[in-house]
């Protein structure tokens, strides 16, 4: 019998570490790939961003990309927030800075993620960390970089919900006695 090919149990180069990495077959001996087709991952990138949505609570929601592989997220803001995997394999958010969303200039993220171009990505960060952790870390990564507190938003006024349905944004609280 001929030598199967073999791939290294581990969720790749940065994750190196957090668990051993062990050889096991590409294929089974009936030539089925291993691991089966969907239960490599127990979680796709749109699981980050919902789970995500949950911990931000009030204001936000979150819909899947095209076969699960990314993730959006909006709220009380303009910008919207797509979960991506870059081309070097980090788990990366990207949004567009837009005046009217009045982001702070200089967020402090949460360690472990750095800025990029268009947004900011994990340091090291693989599905072994969890989905529960990942989304926590996207939370607290998007409250840096937006500010956010809720108590700012007025999420209950009719004129606040019609201003949302006209322009993606929330009003903050006292914008609409202003208008």
């Amino acid at each position: 019998m001929t030598a199967q090919p073999t791939v290294p149990l581990t969720a790749g180069p940065k994750c190196e570490g957090r668990q051993p990495a062990l050889e096991a077959p590409l294929f089974e001996e009936n030539g089925t790939y291993n691991p089966a087709p969907g239960t490599e991952y127990p979680f796709s990138i749109s699981d980050i961003a919902r789970a995500a949505v949950r911990l931000l609570g009030t204001g936000w929601r979150a819909e899947s990309g095209y076969w699960g592989i990314t993730g959006a997220i909006c709220g009380p803001y303009v910008a919207e927030f797509e979960f991506v995997v870059d081309y070097q394999g980090d788990l990366t958010i990207t949004y567009t800075l837009y005046e009217a969303d009045d982001f702070p200039h200089i967020p402090e993220l949460p360690e472990g993620m750095k800025e990029c171009g268009e947004g900011f990505y994990f340091d090291l960060a693989c599905a072994a960390d969890g989905l529960d952790s990942l989304a926590e870390r996207c939370a607290a990564a998007i409250r840096a970089v937006t500010g956010y507190n809720p108590a700012d938003f007025d999420f209950e006024s009719s004129a606040s919900r019609q201003h949302y349905i006209d322009s993606g944004r929330y009003l903050r609280k006292g914008e609409a006695e202003e208008a």
